[in-house]
């Protein structure tokens, strides 16, 4: 397999036509081995049909092409950027799950919550960029859990505040939950052939996470 030598400015579309870097011969097959590496034969990486995006899930767990509600790591690419992390969409299986394990198991609280203050990510519906039907969204700001309302204006948040929200939502409501944290274009392509190595350690610290749902 060739090494995937970097994003490429054409790989920054609405559209996916021409776009190589979801393959496995790409950047998907190096996320795949560094997966392996870890947690075994398990993972799989899909190019989303008619999405500049690309899932990563546990091979049971996932069914291609995603026509139904289902947890997954992502990697996903827009002309402002890459955004990569976890994609937990409900109401399905898997956002029911999600919410009761914070809710009642505290590990699952307490890994959320320390990914979060370890590394720079959002928590937030992916809805709209004002936290679409969450309202806001949460993250680490000088070393305090923060929810920021409309995702601008922040005031401190505790650890309950989060199972405590989420289950308040209308359980039939649509809902794309992701915890993801996000590099501009410019920076992305100055990766170079590196970028599976930048985009890995988030990746493989949401496991456990995804593991849990």
């Amino acid at each position: 397999m060739p090494a995937f030598a970097g994003f490429q400015e054409s790989d920054f579309r609405t559209h996916t036509r021409g776009v190589y870097w979801r393959h496995r011969r790409a950047l998907g097959g190096e996320l795949r081995k560094g997966l392996r590496q870890i947690y075994g034969r398990h993972y799989e990486t899909w190019g989303v049909p008619g999405s500049n995006c690309m899932h990563i899930a546990r091979r049971g767990a996932y069914r291609y092409p995603p026509r139904r509600d289902q947890a997954h790591l992502f990697v996903a690419a827009s002309p402002q950027g890459l955004r990569w992390g976890l994609h937990v969409p409900g109401p399905g299986e898997h956002w029911q799950r999600f919410c009761t394990r914070l809710e009642h198991d505290p590990a699952a609280l307490a890994i959320l919550v320390y990914l979060l203050s370890l590394y720079p990510l959002t928590l937030t519906d992916a809805g709209s960029d004002e936290g679409g039907v969450l309202g806001g969204c949460w993250r680490f700001e000088q070393d305090q859990l923060t929810w920021l309302e409309a995702c601008t204006l922040p005031r401190a948040s505790i650890l309950n505040d989060i199972p405590i929200h989420l289950s308040s939502l209308p359980q039939d409501q649509p809902i794309n939950l992701i915890l993801y944290t996000q590099a501009p274009k410019e920076k992305v392509l100055a990766w170079g052939s590196s970028a599976a190595e930048r985009l890995l350690p988030i990746l493989l610290a949401l496991v456990p996470l995804y593991e849990m749902i």
